[in-house]
């Protein structure tokens, strides 16, 4: 837009000169103008043109916007103005950056890109985080390599556990090589307790003796280095069916077999997580002292794992 119609447009906008629609981002209103809109926005575009209800009374309702992000929304395509955008914190640029995308505004997007790259060197790990949270193709390699660069020796920190599923397990690959195994182990167990996600109790201890109660729930501590990694290999735990779940299923009212079906979605997104996680990079004591003590993996799962670990290492 020519810098001239810039003060012409922000005034349109102030003072509701010549309005001809009504935008209803609940609870507040904003009156526009369709050309401007519409020119901007394909979305917009054929919301106006649709043959709906709105189109004749000239009131629109849009959903999923936040009314000070539709307020610095409109604020840009009244004036095209990327010194408007400047002013904006890094939340609120993301936030324009979806509503860019989603209503195909190419310039706000690459206007949003543009800042928010310059802005990466200087980010907090937590405002990185949220950059790869909002999973922009253009974005994600840019959080990911200032992550990497900057934050390595911080990439488990809280923030992580409050990624969404998809992403935490996109951030957990990109820890691979970056984090100590271990540590990556202990951001996986983090995440499954901070969410609180289920996880299926896939064997009990099975062997002649009867066991404790730490070998029934998984597991195993280290009273004796010596003997503890002979003992498991003495030991398997046998994975005992639960029953015909098909014909409990029957019996069981709504509620409890979508309480089932969630906890087996866990199940099998933590089991999902633990996949990317290469056990030949843990040393023996790091095993015991962590995996060992977790719940996430069954008796017979950390023996296997275990064969796969370094040999013991201690810090002096």
């Amino acid at each position: 837009m020519d810098t001239w119609l810039q003060p012409v447009f922000t005034d349109l906008l102030e003072n509701k000169k010549f309005s001809d629609c009504l935008i209803v981002v609940e609870p507040e209103t904003f009156d526009c103008h369709k050309v401007i809109l519409a020119s901007a926005s394909e979305f917009f575009e054929r919301m106006f043109l649709g043959d709906f209800k709105e189109s004749r009374c000239g009131q629109f309702i849009v959903n999923d916007v936040k009314p000070e992000t539709f307020k610095y929304f409109l604020e840009y395509i009244y004036t095209y103005n990327i010194k408007n955008l400047k002013k904006y914190n890094s939340t609120i640029l993301m936030d324009l950056l979806v509503v860019g995308t989603k209503w195909l505004v190419a310039s706000l997007q690459s206007d949003c890109v543009k800042l928010l790259t310059e802005r990466a060197k200087a980010m907090t790990i937590g405002d990185l985080l949220e950059l790869f949270q909002g999973a922009h193709k253009s974005l994600i390699d840019v959080a990911k390599k200032n992550l990497k660069e900057r934050y390595k020796e911080r990439m488990n920190c809280y923030e992580a556990l409050m990624l969404t599923s998809d992403v935490f397990e996109k951030y957990l690959i990109v820890t691979d090589g970056y984090m100590e195994e271990v540590e990556r182990f202990k951001m996986i167990q983090a995440y499954v307790n901070v969410n609180g996600l289920h996880v299926a109790e896939t064997s009990d201890y099975s062997g002649d003796a009867e066991p404790d109660k730490n070998e029934a729930s998984g597991v195993i501590e280290i009273e004796d280095v010596n003997k503890v990694g002979e003992g498991i290999r003495k030991e398997l735990c046998e994975v005992k069916p639960v029953g015909d779940t098909a014909t409990k299923a029957v019996e069981l009212d709504v509620g409890d077999q979508q309480e089932m079906k969630l906890k087996a979605i866990h199940s099998k997104y933590v089991r999902t997580l633990l996949g990317y996680i290469n056990y030949e990079n843990m040393t023996k004591a790091q095993f015991f002292e962590v995996v060992g003590k977790s719940s996430l993996l069954d008796f017979k799962e950390k023996f296997e794992k275990f064969n796969l670990t370094a040999e013991w290492q201690y810090e002096d």
